[in-house]
């Protein structure tokens, strides 16, 4: 029994969307996603045998990812990330007293903390070891402040 192994423009498609929606996971963003399901669309339109271009293939792959980002992200967005409250101006409410999880080793104060599915950058006055449970005492534009202590103690 002889396997054919003919690599064809559907089969390198379906591989790019899978890829891209796996990627996903890797880099969260929900952008990935839908250029992944696009690059999909592709591949079942050229394995039902209409044949396009390389150039209309891209272009379809192009605009659909763009349509679908444009007109269906903010509403699966909080599926993805979870929601969270957002305060004046839209930006993200972040409680002081809530716990997170460090990422990683603090550096010179520095380091990564995971809050709601989302990593953010985070500062610290004493050392963080990655896998602490430390606790937002404030925020610095994009930066949380963290302690390993609750506040007020």
């Amino acid at each position: 029994m002889n396997i054919d192994w003919t690599v064809t423009p559907a089969s390198l498609w379906f591989l790019l969307g899978v890829l891209l929606i796996f990627s996903e996971f890797v880099f969260p963003g929900i952008i990935a996603i839908f250029f992944g399901a696009a690059a999909i669309v592709v591949a079942i339109i050229l394995f039902l045998g209409f044949d396009l271009s390389f150039n209309v293939q891209i272009l379809v792959f192009a605009a659909l990812g763009a349509v679908l980002l444009l007109l269906t992200r903010n509403r699966l967005k909080a599926w993805f990330q979870g929601a969270s409250s957002k305060g004046q101006h839209g930006v993200e409410v972040l409680p002081v007293g809530t716990q997170v999880v460090a990422s990683e080793d603090f550096v010179d104060g520095g380091g990564l903390v995971h809050y709601s599915g989302a990593r953010w950058n985070a500062e610290s006055a004493e050392p963080v070891s990655a896998g602490q449970h430390v606790w937002i005492t404030g925020r610095r534009g994009l930066v949380l402040q963290v302690s390993p202590r609750p506040p007020g103690q």
